[in-house]
């Protein structure tokens, strides 16, 4: 306990092993650290010895570590993500650490939550793409967008939505999207229309035929010619 006496050094007062794996060291300045009971087994577990510099400085790293893999957990337990969000999100909720090695504690996190196929790119955008598909009438470039901000390629964005959508899906949509803005009761110009569309992300040939689908449509209900009930949208029956 002498050693402790002077403020230059720390040391390691009591470790508590836990069943997931972690051990909780009790520091002589009044501290706790929770890392991986691997690594403060790996130093020979140095307690009531005055700890090096480095030795304290690994023990500090380890647990931010831990803490930074316990939050990543958290967020993949409530739904995919992608490993941009991830970062941005542990970046924003650990700018204020202590520890100045941040960023490559979280890549280190990710590797490992990508090895243990915890954190998967494509996986998150199969599902996003099919979350889009099911609930918002938008189209491809919309989406396309969307995963962009959420750090998806191009090239795998692209291929996910080859996969699961086709023109006559987009088309069927941008029709859908005609029905409800019509809905309000407004009526609203050719022109008007198509930007709208092309807001939401739909090409300016889906659009055209979406137009020319939907005025036939139209002149069918008005001659009582058709009676057909709306479509049900899913990634199966496009």
């Amino acid at each position: 306990m002498e050693l402790v006496e002077n403020q230059n050094y720390v040391s390691v007062e009591a470790a508590h092993f836990s069943y997931d794996g972690t051990v909780t060291l009790k520091l002589s300045d009044k501290r706790e650290l929770k890392l991986a009971a691997e690594i403060w087994t790996g130093l020979g577990q140095p307690k009531d010895k005055a700890l090096t510099d480095e030795q304290l400085e690994l023990l500090e790293q380890e647990a931010c570590y831990t803490t930074i893999r316990n939050k990543m957990l958290s967020f993949l337990a409530v739904r995919e993500h992608s490993a941009f969000e991830l970062r941005r999100k542990l970046q924003q909720r650990f700018y204020k650490s202590v520890t100045s090695d941040v960023p490559p504690l979280i890549e280190r996190c990710l590797l490992e939550m990508q090895k243990r196929d915890f954190q998967s790119d494509e996986r998150f955008t199969n599902r996003f793409v099919e979350s889009k598909l099911a609930n918002n009438p938008q189209g491809p470039f919309r989406i396309l967008q969307d995963l962009q901000i959420r750090g998806i390629s191009r090239e795998l964005s692209q291929t996910i939505l080859s996969k699961l959508a086709s023109h006559e899906l987009w088309l069927k949509k941008a029709v859908l999207c005609l029905e409800q803005l019509h809905k309000n009761g407004k009526k609203q110009t050719p022109a008007a229309l198509s930007k709208k569309l092309y807001q939401r992300g739909f090409s300016w040939e889906t659009i055209e035929q979406a137009l020319a689908e939907y005025a036939t449509i139209n002149n069918q209900l008005e001659s009582g010619e058709s009676s057909a009930e709306p479509e049900t949208f899913t990634t199966e029956n496009p």
